[in-house]
Formats: C-alpha cells, structure tokens, sequence
C-alpha cells in the first residue's frame, strides 16, 4: 500500500526522513508527502484495527488526480499523420 504503513511507522521510531526512504526504497520528497497526506487526513500512527488498505488509500488519495489537465500545446491528429504516410516505421 504504497509503503504507507511503513513510512509512518519509521517515523514514530525517530528515523530520519532520509533514512526512512532509504529502507523503503523512496526519494525523501516521497516519504515528505506521504507524511504530509497522512498528518492532512487527519490520521494518527498506530492506525486503528478497522483501517484496511483500502480505506487508507481513500482517506490519502481521495480526488487525487480528478484535476482535468490542460496542454500547453494542442495534440497532433495521428490518424491523419499516419494516413498521410508521415509515420516512417
């Protein structure tokens, strides 16, 4: 679950944020804002029996990525690229 549990776990030991991704296999701003998801949820390390995975990645993800995106630049018609012959694979 996205090292979640262990991340908050080595945090209550006293771990430093470096050292915590270093044994979960994360870059510090990761462990950073998984931190910071977790503490903005309004969750507290020990979780509580009922907090499945599930739950958890609602509570920390909940609208994460329903932002709609803009392009900077429009997207090129590929149908008519590759129709026109101008893909040369």
């Amino acid at each position: 679950m996205r090292h979640v549990r262990d991340v908050m776990r080595l945090k209550a030991a006293g771990l430093l944020i470096r050292e915590i991704g270093r044994r979960v296999g994360a870059v510090p701003s990761t462990v950073r804002q998984t931190i910071r998801r977790f503490e903005a949820a309004g969750l507290n390390w020990p979780l509580a029996d009922h907090i499945t995975d599930a739950v958890l990645e609602e509570r920390l993800f909940a609208g994460a990525g329903t932002k709609p995106g803009q392009r900077r630049r429009a997207e090129p018609d590929w149908a008519a690229i590759a129709s026109s012959g101008g893909c040369n694979r």
